[in-house]
């Protein structure tokens, strides 16, 4: 079966970092053996939403159940094979607009 690396990008997700709320996006990487790219790109949101590194972050978090935070799968792409541990750690950006 192949193996695609989705880039999952989280968007709206309010922290305190440096003594300040803010809203924070991320991008991360996850690998998913699956059928095809639809399928991979759910088997890798449901993975992560499940990994400590998530459930960590959202223990951190300010958002009103109005404004929830945001996953979604980009940039779908098939790879030939993975080894080690290719998950890497997430890369915060600062959401403008506040």
């Amino acid at each position: 079966m192949p193996i695609y690396c989705v880039i999952i990008h989280g968007r709206n997700f309010r922290l305190k970092i440096e003594d300040k709320w803010e809203k924070f996006g991320f991008y991360t990487p996850r690998f998913a053996e699956a059928p095809d790219p639809v399928l991979a790109e759910q088997i890798a949101l449901e993975n992560f939403r499940r990994s400590p590194k998530y459930l960590n972050l959202l223990q951190g978090l300010s958002n009103s159940e109005s404004d929830p935070p945001v996953l979604s799968g980009e940039k779908i792409e098939e790879v030939a094979k993975v080894t080690g541990n290719p998950n890497g750690g997430l890369a915060l950006y600062r959401e403008t607009g506040e």
